[in-house]
C-alpha cells in the first residue's frame, strides 16, 4: 500500500471553557478561520451526530456537504474523505465550536481523526466544566485546559485580510481543449514499462482561466478521486481509459509526476502517444495527494483514481457539473430570430473513432487549430508559439 502517509504526531488537545458562551469568542473563533494558513473552524449543526459532524468539517474544509455515489449499506467514507483532505491541504489547527454538546462517538471520531492527521484539536466548552462525556474521551489522551481569558492569543487571532478572489465567472462554461478525449473509452493492457518524459504542447494557461478552473475542482467535489481525475486530464490531455488505469504507485511520494499508460499508442491530435510520465503542475497536487491518503486510509485495490465500482459519477458528468467541457462543434445558424432556447447539450467527442449521429466531429476545428487561436488571442510573442511546445 501506499507510503505517502506518516502519521503525525499530534498536539496535546486544547479545551477552552468560555462558560458565559461569550459571543465574542465565537466570533473570534469564526473569524481565525483560514484555509490557506491551515486553520479551519467547525461550527457544527444543531443536534449534531458523527456522520452530520464529518460533512461539518468537509464543508469547513471548503468541499460540498455531500459524497456523491451509491457507497453500499456502510455509506460513504466520510472521515476517511475529511481526514484525506487535511493530510493534504495541510491543515495544522482545527477549532471546533460547541464541543460540549458531541456524543461519545462523535469524539471518537475526532480523535481517530487528530490521530491519523497530527491536526492541532481545540475543542470549545461553553460549560464550566467539560461535560462527562468529553472527560471519559479525553482520559487516555494528552490534552489541557484553559480559560478565555488565559488562552494563547495565536488561537485567536484573526485571518489576514485577503481580497476574494474575482469568481464574476462561475455560472459560464470554460472551455478546456485538453478535454477533448476525455470521453474516450478502450481496455487498455496492463504495461509494467518505465517510460521516460513526456512531452505535450504548452496551452496557454491564459486561455482557459487556469485559476477558475482550480477553483471549481476544489469547491465542487468532496471526493479527491473525481477532482485529481479531472485535475490530471486538463494537465495532460489524458483519456478515461488512461485514468482508469493509473495504480498509486505511478504517483512519486511527493506527487511531482505522475506516470500514464498507452500501450495501444492511441493517436490524439497535439498531444503525445503512448506511455509517458508527466510532471504534476502544482495546482495539481493537493487533489492526487488527497486521493492517495485516502487510498490509504480505506484501503481496496491500487486504483488511484478510480472509486470501487458502481460508486462514482461518470468523470464526464463532474466535468459538466463544473462547467467544463471541450470544444464544441459550431451552433448552425438561424435565419429567423426566435425565442431565446435551451442551450444545447455538451458533446463529447473522443477524438479517435470515426464520427457518427451518436459521437459527432468537430466543426469547430482540430485541436492545432484551437490551440493556435488560444495562442494568437492571448497576446503571446511568435517566438513563443514555436519555441515553447512542452512545459518543462
Amino acid at each position: 500500500m501506499s507510503t505517502r502517509i506518516i502519521f503525525p504526531s499530534a498536539a496535546p488537545v486544547t479545551v477552552l471553557l468560555d462558560p458565559a458562551d461569550d459571543v465574542a469568542v465565537t466570533r473570534a473563533a469564526l473569524a481565525a478561520h483560514h484555509l490557506p494558513a491551515g486553520h479551519v473552524t467547525v461550527h457544527p449543526a444543531p443536534a449534531v451526530r458523527s456522520q452530520t459532524l464529518g460533512f461539518d468539517i468537509l464543508a469547513a474544509l471548503g468541499k460540498p456537504a455531500e459524497l456523491p455515489g451509491n457507497w453500499g449499506k456502510e455509506g460513504p467514507p466520510v472521515w476517511n474523505t475529511a481526514a484525506a483532505w487535511i493530510l493534504a491541504l495541510p491543515v495544522a489547527r482545527l477549532l471546533v465550536l460547541r464541543a460540549h454538546l458531541l456524543d461519545a462517538e462523535c469524539w471518537s471520531r475526532l480523535l481517530v481523526l487528530r490521530k491519523r492527521t497530527g491536526v492541532h484539536l481545540v475543542a470549545f466548552c461553553h460549560t464550566r466544566r467539560p461535560p462527562a462525556v468529553m472527560r471519559t474521551a479525553l482520559r487516555h489522551v494528552e490534552h489541557h485546559t484553559v480559560s478565555t481569558g488565559d488562552a494563547p492569543g495565536h488561537l485567536l487571532d484573526p485571518a489576514p485580510e485577503i481580497a476574494p478572489p474575482r469568481r464574476n465567472g462561475e455560472g459560464r462554461w470554460i472551455t478546456v481543449p485538453a478535454l477533448a478525449y476525455l470521453a474516450f473509452h478502450q481496455d487498455l493492457p496492463t504495461c509494467r514499462c518505465t517510460p521516460g518524459p513526456a512531452g505535450h504542447p504548452y496551452v496557454p494557461e491564459r486561455a482557459y482561466a487556469i485559476d477558475q478552473v482550480v477553483h471549481r475542482l476544489a469547491t465542487r467535489t468532496a471526493v479527491p478521486q473525481l477532482a485529481a481525475a479531472l485535475a490530471i486530464a486538463v494537465a495532460t490531455g489524458a483519456s478515461a481509459s488512461q485514468l482508469s488505469t493509473v495504480h498509486y504507485s505511478h504517483l512519486d511520494p511527493d506527487a511531482t509526476t505522475l506516470t500514464l499508460h498507452d500501450p495501444f499508442r492511441t493517436r490524439r491530435h497535439g498531444f503525445t502517444a503512448g506511455c509517458g510520465t508527466y510532471t504534476v503542475p502544482p495546482w495539481a497536487r493537493p487533489f492526487l495527494l488527497a486521493a492517495a491518503n485516502l487510498l490509504h486510509l480505506s484501503p481496496r485495490d491500487g486504483s488511484l483514481l478510480a472509486g470501487p465500482q458502481h460508486t462514482l459519477p461518470a468523470l464526464t458528468a463532474f466535468a459538466e457539473h463544473c462547467r467544463l467541457r471541450p470544444p464544441q462543434p459550431t451552433p448552425p445558424r438561424r435565419k429567423k430570430k426566435h425565442k431565446a432556447a435551451a442551450p444545447p447539450p455538451v458533446q463529447w467527442y473522443d477524438g479517435i473513432l470515426p464520427p457518427t449521429p451518436q459521437r459527432p466531429t468537430y466543426e469547430f476545428g482540430t485541436y492545432e487549430k484551437w490551440l493556435h487561436e488560444a495562442v494568437r488571442h492571448t497576446g503571446l510573442p511568435a517566438s513563443r508559439r514555436t519555441s515553447r511546445r512542452t512545459r518543462p
